[in-house]
């Protein structure tokens, strides 16, 4: 897997893990994403790859007008060791893992009752009580109005795994979605305020805002205090600027 495609997840792994502040993960996404353009960063980067691509970069910061300086090279390595780390703890199995054991959890507790113990593992993957609340909540797409739910995503907008149990079936913690939506929102790319007006991440160009049919005007269909607090939680911890 390439940068790129793990970009959503290191972004997390920054926040959970590093507890790195918002404007240096910020940084290390720009840094990454400038030398993933010129150099192959992905799953079986090494601290050979990273010495290489320094050298590299070195070299290159002398035919051009920006990341000149050695501050800047020295700012790449330490985005690419961050990354490195990211790739050697396997962050992304650890999270599938920790949501499973979380759902074994709630399934052996014994003061749960067995209803809630469904639509707590079912509100997982936005099935049952959540999404049919969604439903009737929302009566169509939280941004589109479009009402064939059938082709519509239960998103959560605090994440399941970082939830807790009241939190996973509240229906102010959710956004139907058609699965455009629900992908960029999942992944980090957009994110609402508090009027329910789309923020849009600059890692998205031009040509996926066109593609994706993502505008700066796009705004919920409506929004409630009860939503501010998650989203508040979405645009700290999940949406990548």
């Amino acid at each position: 897997m390439d940068y790129i495609s793990s970009e959503p997840e290191f972004f997390k792994f920054l926040t959970e893990v590093e507890n790195i502040t918002k404007n240096t993960r910020t940084n290390y996404i720009s840094w990454l994403r400038f030398l993933s353009q010129y150099h192959l960063i992905d799953d079986k980067i090494s601290e050979f790859t990273i010495s290489k691509i320094i050298e590299m970069e070195i070299v290159a910061k002398n035919e051009r007008n920006f990341y000149t300086k050695e501050k800047d090279i020295s700012n790449f390595k330490s985005a690419l060791n961050k990354y490195l780390k990211y790739i050697k703890e396997d962050f992304s199995t650890k999270i599938y893992v920790e949501i499973e054991d979380k759902v074994t959890e709630i399934k052996n507790d014994t003061k749960i009752p067995i209803t809630e113990k469904q639509n707590l593992t079912l509100s997982r993957i936005g099935q049952g009580k959540f999404r049919n609340e969604l439903i009737n909540y929302w009566s169509g797409c939280s941004i589109s109005k479009l009402d064939k739910v059938n082709l519509l995503v239960a998103s959560h907008i605090k994440p399941w795994r970082e939830s807790n149990n009241y939190e996973r079936l509240d229906v102010f913690n959710g956004l139907l979605l058609l699965p455009n939506y629900d992908k960029l929102f999942d992944k980090g790319y957009i994110n609402f305020d508090d009027k329910g007006k789309i923020r849009i991440s600059k890692y998205l160009n031009e040509n996926d805002l066109k593609i994706l049919n993502i505008n700066p005007e796009i705004k919920l269909v409506n929004i409630e205090n009860k939503h501010k607090e998650y989203l508040q939680y979405h645009n700290e911890n999940c949406f990548i600027r």
